[in-house]
């Protein structure tokens, strides 16, 4: 793209910059920005790109764009560092004579760098150069990951940032040992961790390890720990032999209640002075104030060190802080052994520092939380609920929430308090964010396992699932809500991490991913704790009323129906009036397919409001009705039934409301929907039952309803005559709704204005390019395109393609070489994204009876005139503007790409017979 001088590089340029930190994209958007003339942008790149990495041997590219940027500015020149040629040191340089360095204020004698961290400045004149100051510290910085091997040897990746091209050395040392190994992680690239990383792998055979028994400890030339490291290869061994299974016992069967046992509140502390604070404030704020303790885990951070030490000073926590980085379980382990050994014994809270509690008057959070806890001698630990917290998370359980502020969390955890009070359900573990543990459970099971989860992920599931085996229960509390930020503390060490503890807690508690798996694999809609969200929900949304309310029932596969079901809730909204969007419920172990009987409520165009507003209509239509009722509904609109149990539509009377139909495909009498018959054709819509019969026997149905032909009709044309109205989006649909069911006298209601006139079309290359849109499956023309491009290449045709969207398999027209797909887009960037791509003519090759066709008014919003087939009511619509040409349906691959490229001489109106 920057060869064809492509504004779009610039954004696409900063986008990449916003996700990885590399020098080739500064370089590359620096000479985006060069070639834009936009000199001052193109400095901040560079100066990016010197201060943060370890320039190439090569620099003469990075002098040329830094030379041509410092032109008529104040900045006489650049500067960088460099590795030596044997690559064995760092080394300054500058793009001008006569500069000067210094490292922390001392004034350097030569190029070559010490062994240490500081802050670099290069000047010239008394002013700084582009790039300085430099941080040595971000130079040298290690980045890697390590994790016991089968043999119980050492294996990982590490790689510097910002000096890619270097391998780097590790050292791994052990307690109470000066022996060092030294390592090279040298071994070639792996899978990168995210994108645009050049990890390198290095491998320790458990022989090499023999003189350093114990707990070891791996890290960078730059001293910080690799992600995983402290840890002991011996130790998972060791444990998973004593993790096996034993007879209940322990305290839970002795356990008695305590209401009013105190409780010390644990926060173990490294990053973000602002969280960790606010996270301490919330605590303070909340009545009864507990016993705080908080861990300083060498905190890198002075201002929330100096801040942690204050409130210590002031009485109001007690501090343990770490002389070096221990990571979360070992941090943890310290703060209960203090929490335990209190007097007289309390129970501990385990708190995560990026947590916000609620602070509303009434019972507490904790009060609410001891309660659960002591509800029953054998519950153990007890978590609430929050916006992020896995199996526990709410509103949504398999999807991100927002993350809430301290007013939103008390206004949350109230609407818990007021829906769930008192209600506990088992889970099979405890989450650790904020994790309430009985005395006696504690002490029955021991603490967290740091030698095998270093910096954390997966030490309370290995100490809830110990509990588990001496006979206690952990419980989710619903009726407490907690905020979470969630874990920003290992930043792109989190995957890698939580993989490798998991595959840690299966070698400790084999069945361990099976026990998660079956809790997990239940939809929210038949979880634990189900009823419980769905009581909340229900608050809120009573919460919400207004003057009057407007069901659509829609299927929940997107596409056009979605598009319309939007504007519709936009429209009714403008009314101040509610939409109330009935949806199937999705099923996450069928590809597409929809939970039998179950439908969700929701007020919004994207669903997300009220997720567990879920009601199965075979047994629960009267309570969803009196939900309903309450909107005081004036219509029920019915876009789709597709997903459906038959039921929906008896909302009407129940609600003694009319219904509307809006059709938007042919599902109303044919189960393939789009009309395609086995041969992937358009059928012809035969008035034979039996020849459609034979199709869908054929072909497959796409209605998950298994109801005969005949029966699907009659039952359409009852409730269409019973209909208050049926609408349909053309002329086209509404003649052959009338084919089929001659009773209807359908309302015409287009989607869309079509244009009078199209505006300039865009500049086109020399290449005749042809442009499709959208997600091109079966029915949208994938076939016809992929011939099409195999034609256009075994004929060496001046003749492109260019997919905005996706397809059913991208990889088969990237092979032909003669299309570009460019991914999915969002309905807003379509028309500029369509004109980007320079292209003569929009191609939508639909086979499909369309009964709208949205890409055909996209393609006239960006300007280009449209090639349709001769079916459907795109047809219809370019007859009408004379905005395309409509070719015969069935026209060959060949015959198609020459009427393509007849099109660039005029472009007619009907394509009757093509020549080639």
């Amino acid at each position: 793209m920057l060869r064809l001088a492509d504004p779009g590089a610039t954004s696409l340029l900063l986008d990449a910059s916003a996700q990885a930190d590399t020098l080739e994209i500064w370089l590359s958007l620096a000479a985006a920005h060069l070639q834009a003339g936009n000199r001052p942008a193109a400095r901040a790149a560079l100066a990016r790109l010197l201060a943060q990495h370890v320039l190439p041997a090569d620099t003469r590219i990075v002098a040329r764009l830094a030379t041509r940027a410092c032109q008529d500015s104040d900045i006489h020149s650049w500067c960088g560092v460099a590795r030596s040629p044997d690559g064995a040191s760092l080394h300054w340089i500058a793009g001008c004579d006569g500069a000067t360095a210094s490292l922390d204020g001392k004034m350097l004698r030569g190029p070559k760098l010490p062994e240490r961290d500081g802050t670099l400045s290069v000047q010239h004149d008394g002013s700084a150069l582009l790039g300085s100051p430099i941080s040595l510290a971000h130079l040298r910085r290690v980045e890697g990951f390590v994790q016991s091997s089968d043999d119980g040897g050492l294996e990982g990746w590490a790689w510097l940032p910002a000096d890619a091209e270097t391998h780097p050395w590790l050292s791994v040392t052990a307690p109470n040992t000066k022996i060092m190994l030294r390592v090279q992680a040298s071994d070639g690239t792996i899978t990168a961790p995210r994108p645009l990383t050049r990890p390198r792998r290095f491998t320790i055979a458990a022989t090499e390890l023999a003189a350093l028994p114990g707990l070891l400890r791996v890290f960078g030339e730059d001293g910080r720990p690799l992600a995983g490291s402290p840890l002991d290869p011996a130790e998972l061994t060791r444990a998973a032999a004593l993790a096996a299974p034993a007879a209940l016992k322990g305290a839970a069967a002795a356990a008695v209640a305590c209401a009013d046992r105190p409780v010390a509140v644990v926060i173990p502390a490294y990053r973000d002075h602002d969280k960790t604070m606010a996270c301490l404030n919330s605590v303070f704020a909340a009545e009864p104030s507990p016993h705080i303790i908080v861990i300083d885990d060498a905190s890198p951070e002075p201002d929330l060190a100096a801040a942690l030490q204050a409130l210590a000073a002031a009485g109001r926590i007690t501090l343990i802080r770490h002389s070096r980085n221990q990571g979360f379980p070992a941090s943890a382990n310290a703060g209960l052994r203090a929490a335990l050994a209190l007097k007289p014994p309390h129970d501990a809270l385990l708190l995560n520092s990026d947590t916000l509690v609620p602070t509303q008057r009434g019972a507490s959070w904790l009060t609410r939380l001891r309660a659960a806890v002591h509800g029953a001698p054998d519950i153990g630990t007890a978590t609430p609920l929050s916006n992020d917290a896995t199996i526990l998370s709410y509103p949504h359980r398999d999807s991100a929430n927002q993350v809430p502020n301290q007013r939103e969390v008390s206004r949350i955890d109230a609407v818990a308090a007021r829906a769930n009070a008192g209600r506990v359900a088992d889970i099979p573990t405890a989450v650790g964010f904020c994790m309430y543990v009985r005395h006696e459970c504690a002490i029955d099971t021991g603490l967290f396992h740091p030698s095998l989860f270093a910096q954390g992920y997966g030490e309370e599931n290995d100490f809830c699932i110990r509990a588990r085996h001496l006979g206690w229960r952990h419980v989710a509390v619903p009726g407490v809500f907690v905020g979470h930020s969630s874990g920003a503390s290992f930043g792109a060490m989190r995957s890698p991490l939580i993989a490798r503890n998991l595959a840690v807690l299966e070698r400790l508690h084999p069945g361990y991913h099976a026990l998660i798996a079956e809790y997990q694999g239940a939809i929210p809609a038949h979880d634990a704790l189900a009823p419980a969200r769905r009581r909340m929900d229900m608050l809120r949304w009573t919460a919400g009323k207004r003057k009057a309310a407007v069901l659509l029932v829609t299927h929940a596969s997107g596409g056009g129906v979605e598009r319309v079901v939007r504007k519709r809730v936009a429209e009714i909204i403008a009314a101040d009036m509610r939409p109330v969007v009935l949806r199937p419920v999705l099923d996450p172990q069928s590809e597409g397919g929809s939970v039998p009987g179950l439908c969700r409520v929701d007020d919004s165009a994207d669903g997300m409001g009220f997720p567990n507003l879920v009601f199965d209509l075979r047994s629960e239509r009267p309570a969803l009705a009196r939900l309903l009722r309450a909107d005081r509904p004036v219509v029920l609109e019915v876009h789709h039934r597709l997903g459906h149990h038959t039921a929906i539509t008896d909302l009407a009377a129940l609600l003694a409301v009319p219904t509307e139909f809006h059709l938007h495909d042919y599902a109303c009498f044919c189960p393939r929907i789009t009309l395609l018959n086995p041969e992937r054709r358009y059928c012809g819509e035969p008035t034979e039952i039996a020849r459609c019969e034979a199709c869908v026997a054929d072909a497959g149905s796409r209605i998950e309803e298994k109801i005969g032909i005949g029966a699907l009709r009659a039952r359409s044309a009852l409730a269409f005559a019973g209909a208050q109205r049926v609408v349909v989006p053309s002329a086209d649909m509404a003649t052959r709704i009338r084919r089929h069911f001659p009773m209807v006298r359908a309302q015409i209601a287009p989607h869309e204005a079509d244009p009078a006139r199209l505006p300039p079309p865009p500049l086109a290359s020399q290449t005749m390019r042809v442009c499709v849109i959208g997600a091109i499956g079966v029915e949208k023309g994938f076939d016809i395109l992929l011939a099409c491009a195999h034609d256009a290449a075994a004929r060496a045709l001046p003749l492109e393609f260019v997919l905005v969207g996706h397809s059913t398999d991208d990889q088969r027209l990237f092979a032909t070489g003669r299309v570009v797909v460019t991914g999915r887009y969002q309905e807003a960037d379509g028309p500029a994204l369509v004109r980007a791509q320079a292209a003569h003519l929009a191609f939508l090759p639909s086979l499909w009876p369309e009964t709208w066709g949205f890409t055909l008014g996209l393609a006239w919003r960006a300007g280009l005139r449209a090639a349709v087939f001769d079916v459907g009511a795109m047809a219809a619509r370019v007859r009408a503007t004379g905005h395309g040409m409509v070719l015969p349906l069935g026209l060959p691959a060949a015959g198609i790409n020459q009427a393509l490229l007849n099109s660039r001489n005029g472009i007619p109106a009907e394509v009757k017979n093509v020549m080639f």
